[in-house]
């Protein structure tokens, strides 16, 4: 029988598809030469090695000496036809086989199957009014804004870095070329090397902005890949569908990090989440009218109380608080009499 004929015949036997009388030959091959008993102790070294759980190149470094060593040296053909055995040697060689068979097809499963453990993540959320800075595991900094989330594995994969988002973050991430650093956030990718830059995608919210402040940024969705230089923003309105990129004020965007908030004529229905988030309210409009109010303010980690105070002198809006909940309705100036 030819070399290949007797590895598929041991495949087989692995597979529980051969017939005793082929059993019995491949207990023949095991004890016929030094060369196969050879062969038995590194197909032993591979399974214990997969029993500590090694390296992969080590694993891998064993199967290539292996094979490199069965290329030049062919395994004796199994013998034909059949020599008579005594009885206690036929089960001998039976046991030896099945030892053999045993350890293979267990360390063949585990190389062919490795069980590796699935990566372990952590989420952190806060809540309205709050702010959180963490260090991620490669040395990463980012401030998540009141009311988001992002969840982090605890120990990133090598060849890349993967967080995902909702809400609203800044991001001061260390270089490494090696690990392009990845945020997930609704639709869009956001992939970077090292780099500093905002990422607003808060869920429900009317649009979605990347603004780089430094380094390099491709963001990229289901069909375009952008890439921004320092000071772009790439902005997605949902309701129009644009997408598109501008110049942005680092002031106004980032501002949230010292609980400033920047109005520069922007509709009130534009903003309110702003608002919402860093008070932990609920803006409620009348109507059209006072969505549409647009505002110029500038708010410096001010109370409640003033924010609605300066509300009210922009529109004029009148403003009605219950509990987290605070009602507005523009009422134009009457002409004077």
């Amino acid at each position: 029988m030819e070399p290949e004929e007797t590895y598929l015949l041991i495949t087989r036997y692995l597979a529980r598809q051969t017939s005793p009388e082929e059993n019995e030959r491949l207990a023949i091959w095991v004890a016929a030469s030094a060369e196969n008993e050879r062969t038995f102790e590194q197909l032993k070294s591979v399974w214990q090695h997969t029993q500590t759980s090694p390296a992969p190149a080590a694993t891998a470094a064993a199967l290539r000496r292996l094979k490199a060593r069965q290329a030049l040296t062919p395994p004796p053909a199994l013998p034909t036809p059949l020599p008579q055995l005594r009885p206690k040697t036929t089960q001998r060689y039976r046991a030896a086989l099945w030892a053999l068979l045993v350890l293979v097809v267990a360390g063949g499963c585990l190389l062919l199957y490795p069980t590796t453990p699935k990566a372990a993540y952590r989420l952190c959320r806060t809540r309205a009014g709050e702010q959180l800075t963490l260090g991620l595991p490669d040395g990463s900094r980012v401030t998540l804004a009141p009311q988001s989330q992002l969840r982090y594995p605890t120990q990133f994969a090598a060849s890349m870095r993967d967080v995902y988002l909702e809400g609203e973050a800044f991001f001061e991430v260390s270089k490494n070329p090696h690990r392009p650093f990845r945020v997930h956030s609704g639709a869009w990718v956001t992939r970077v090397l090292g780099t500093t830059f905002n990422v607003s995608a808060v869920p429900g919210a009317g649009r979605m902005a990347v603004s780089l402040v430094e380094g390099r940024v491709e963001v990229r969705d289901q069909q375009t890949i952008y890439r921004l230089r320092p000071g772009q923003q790439l902005l997605a309105d949902h309701r129009t569908g644009r997408v598109y990129r501008q110049p942005f004020s680092t002031t106004k965007v980032t501002g949230w990090r010292q609980r400033h908030l920047i109005f520069q004529n922007e509709k009130l229905a534009d903003v309110a989440d702003q608002i919402e988030r860093l008070y932990g309210v609920k803006l409620v409009f009348a109507d059209t009218a006072t969505a549409n109010v647009r505002l110029w303010a500038t708010f410096r980690n001010e109370p409640l109380p003033a924010v609605l105070a300066a509300l009210q002198q922009a529109g004029p809006i009148v403003c009605r608080r219950e509990g987290q909940t605070i009602y507005l309705q523009h009422q134009p100036k009457l002409p004077d009499q």
